[in-house]
């Protein structure tokens, strides 16, 4: 059990990571130590009482080693990537020193510490364009270099387990949203634009932390009307942990809401929870991959064979956190991307 243990989130100070850290700090009585380089991570969003180590995991994986050994750590969270994938589209070996070849130093650290259990995040994007529900046996035809990454990662995961018995799982994220988003995505993406259309009341009981809707109707430009699943960040976390308690090494694992949203259809739905009566969506050609995918939906048969727990928030009430969120905030995001390397 991953209980009163000593855990290293790496990535910790992001926008999973951090949520990940809440949950093994308030729910599991753990010690936390956060390994993150700060590129795109907060060093605000690490609560009060968790040891912090700047590290990159690009770095020599001797040193990872070190650290892992000085801090006695027992599990170990790789929740570290380069993970917005319109910049991948020009930075392709950037995105795969990363999300690839640090992989390999973050798994060869583990096994040379004597990790008990690696939870190495993936990501959806492997699969590339399926309709219906994506189990893990689907084929795998990845749209981007970041997604060519995570496939690389997650074949790293099996083979080393097989080669060497490092005890590694990879978990394939769908979408999720929630509290400290990213800003570069399309959920903040459509609560920024809507929120260029509200006023401030100075009364917060008006609802949405003080701002209301200036007109009844919006008009915002979005890419293509895909397919994505969404899952609130905190139930994402909450399924990671068990994963790796009762999940079998060497092995990949989907984890989605199993409830695929079209985008505009999200788009519609974010308007009316932020107050807009109605809204115009118009197709903007800039915002759209060279390769779309256009349907990734979850499924988590496999998952759920290993775990009990089950998402407690709804796709609507994950929304409402991300829109107060940032509302509370002052209509903005938390953004910061420091780019410590080129490559």
């Amino acid at each position: 059990m991953i209980r009163n243990a000593n855990v290293v989130v790496i990535g910790g100070a992001g926008f999973l990571g951090s949520h990940l850290v809440e949950h093994l700090v308030e729910d599991r009585d753990c010690r936390v130590i956060v390994l993150d380089n700060l590129i795109s991570g907060h060093f605000k969003y690490i609560p009060e009482g968790v040891k912090f180590i700047w590290h990159d995991i690009r770095d020599d994986e001797h040193e990872l080693t070190r650290i892992l050994k000085a801090e006695r750590a027992e599990f170990v969270f790789n929740y570290a990537a380069e993970p917005y994938i319109p910049e991948c589209f020009e930075r392709p070996a950037h995105f795969f020193d990363i999300n690839a070849t640090a992989v390999l130093k973050v798994l060869n650290a583990c096994q040379a510490a004597n990790i008990r259990g690696l939870l190495q995040m993936s990501s959806a994007e492997i699969y590339g364009d399926i309709t219906g529900r994506i189990s893990e046996d689907a084929p795998i035809v990845p749209h981007s270099t970041y997604g060519v990454s995570k496939v690389a990662a997650d074949g790293l995961v099996q083979v080393r387990w097989r080669e060497a018995q490092v005890p590694a799982i990879a978990l394939r994220q769908f979408n999720c949203v929630g509290e400290r988003e990213t800003h570069e995505y399309v959920v903040p993406e459509i609560i920024s634009q809507l929120a260029a259309d509200m006023i401030e009341t100075g009364v917060k009981e008006a609802g949405c932390h003080g701002f209301i809707p200036s007109n009844n109707s919006v008009r915002i430009a979005l890419g293509n009307n895909s397919v994505r699943d969404f899952l609130y960040a905190g139930d994402a976390v909450r399924s990671a942990v068990e994963l790796l308690e009762n999940g079998d090494f060497g092995e990949v694992y989907n984890l989605g809401s199993e409830r695929g949203v079209h985008i505009y259809e999200l788009a519609h739905m974010i308007a009316g929870l932020m107050g807009f009566d109605e809204l115009e969506i118009e197709t903007d050609k800039e915002r759209e991959r060279p390769w779309e995918i256009w349907h990734l939906e979850s499924n988590n048969k496999k998952i759920h064979s290993k775990i009990d727990y089950r998402p407690a928030v709804h796709l609507e009430d994950a929304l409402h956190k991300t829109i107060s969120y940032f509302l509370a905030n002052g209509k903005r995001w938390d953004i910061k991307r420091v780019t410590a390397r080129t490559a």
